[in-house]
């Protein structure tokens, strides 16, 4: 084990401490070959007695091999997104442990996954422990920045070496308490589907000139006009099987009405839907939503632009395909005049769709969720954002995604935010989660 400055071992909340401390963000490439130097250092029997491979320099793949027909991948990934050090308590990347936290960019997105995971794999080396399966271990580098070059990568080698996956478990939803309004029980979300991810530029083009002499239908009117109708814009309902078992979870923590009226959501839906479309996490389990995120106009306070482009970022519902997004979208403006493009970096995932609840690799989650956890609700739910697991769909249908990490509604908002942080109880727990996981594999 690696030994702190005064001589004695590490623990694991000191070797996460440690590894926050590493600045990986996309680009700074020197701080990713220096966390892998350093996981060498901190798990010596890993590195030892596992096969590690480099995919694309930078992704790291460890593979448990015992012999089996089959293996079960867990995913992580090394990478975070920026961050400055105004608003933050303790600087974001000085994983200093204080008032029972560490503190930094990464401690719940995504290096705690990293590092329980392979804390895991050491304690089971230590103690002779062989999995049932094949366990395999890929971290991406670039998850934040949509995972081509290390997941999808990795997906790439393992489909080259035509290497059997029986399931696949991926970072997203977590333990959630004090979250969902009148629920007191902590509800451990495992996400058994993901909406899919697409960008289009919107283009508006005409006359210019100069603002003290403005002429009526400019592009950037246009555009203006074009942007009101996309936010108003209601994509029609779709009740997936992700999010009907979620409601149904929903009814056996709820009181009366709604424990009635969501016992068949298919059934109730339309009685529902106006007012849980009001409710941003709720409507984004609904439907495919549309989001302009980006506008670039203008060259300066004078002068009418000739030319304004609009991203707009679309998640999109299981069951529908990008491609329907982009017609829709073509359809809500093509009467203004406006062009909608696929940009020169268009990349685009469709959704991935609902894995069997019934599952025996669901199973496991769950009992290994409740011996963990002690009092907790598990439910299957739907994810929303984007994870490095829509990259391994051709490789294996049942795909998950569950962070084994309690958190409320203020560390939620940490999350690629200021403060940004974990308890040293929950990341302890996560470690003994991947633990007792593995035994069960």
């Amino acid at each position: 084990m690696v030994r702190s400055e005064g001589g004695t071992d590490m623990d694991e909340i000191e070797r996460l401490s440690e590894a926050i401390r590493f600045r990986t963000v996309a680009g700074n490439w020197e701080e990713f070959s220096k966390l892998k130097d350093f996981l060498e250092r901190c798990f010596p029997m890993v590195h030892s007695k596992l096969k590690v491979s480099k995919i694309n320099e930078y992704a790291l793949l460890y593979e448990w091999d015992v012999g089996s027909q089959e293996a079960v991948l867990l995913l992580a990934h090394t990478d975070v997104v920026p961050a400055s050090e105004e608003g933050w308590v303790h600087h974001p990347f000085s994983g200093d442990v204080a008032d029972g936290f560490v503190w930094g960019r990464g401690t719940l997105d995504d290096k705690s996954s990293v590092m329980g995971l392979l804390e895991a794999v050491e304690r089971l080396l230590s103690e002779g422990f062989e999995p049932r399966h094949n366990l395999l271990l890929a971290f991406g580098f670039d998850e934040e920045t949509k995972g081509y070059l290390g997941a999808k990568k990795i997906a790439e080698h393992l489909q080259n070496r035509k290497i059997r996956i029986r399931a696949i478990l991926d970072e997203g939803s977590a333990i959630v308490k004090g979250v969902i309004s009148k629920i007191g029980k902590p509800i451990a979300l495992i996400g058994i589907a993901e909406k899919g991810y697409a960008s289009f530029d919107l283009v508006a083009k005409g006359k210019g000139g100069h603002s003290s002499t403005p002429e009526r239908n400019t592009p950037l009117e246009r555009m203006a006009n074009a942007i009101q109708r996309i936010f108003r814009y209601r994509s029609r309902t779709v009740l997936t099987r992700s999010t009907e078992e979620f409601l149904k979870t929903l009814s056996r923590l709820w009181g009366f009405p709604l424990n009635v009226l969501l016992k068949n959501p298919k059934l109730t839906l339309p009685l529902l839907e106006p007012a849980f479309s009001k409710i941003p996490s709720l409507n984004a389990m609904l439907r495919t939503t549309m989001c302009v995120t980006m506008i670039n106009a203008g060259v300066a306070d004078n002068v009418v632009p000739e030319k304004v482009v609009a991203t707009v970022n679309c998640r999109i519902i299981p069951g529908e395909t990008a491609e329907q997004v982009f017609e829709r979208l073509k359809q809500i403006v093509e009467d203004l005049q406006i062009e909608v493009v696929k940009n020169e970096n268009w990349q685009v995932s469709d959704p991935v769709p609902d894995t069997d609840p019934n599952d025996e690799f669901y199973r496991i989650l769950s009992e290994t969720i409740q011996q963990t956890f002690l009092d907790v609700v598990v439910s299957p739910y739907l994810t929303v954002g984007a994870t490095d697991s829509r990259h391994y769909k051709s490789l294996c249908q049942n795909i998950y995604r569950f962070s084994p990490l309690i958190m409320d509604r203020e560390l939620l908002e940490t999350v690629h935010g200021k403060n940004e942080r974990v308890s040293v109880e929950s990341y302890k727990k996560m470690c003994d989660f991947y633990t007792a996981l593995m035994k069960k594999l």
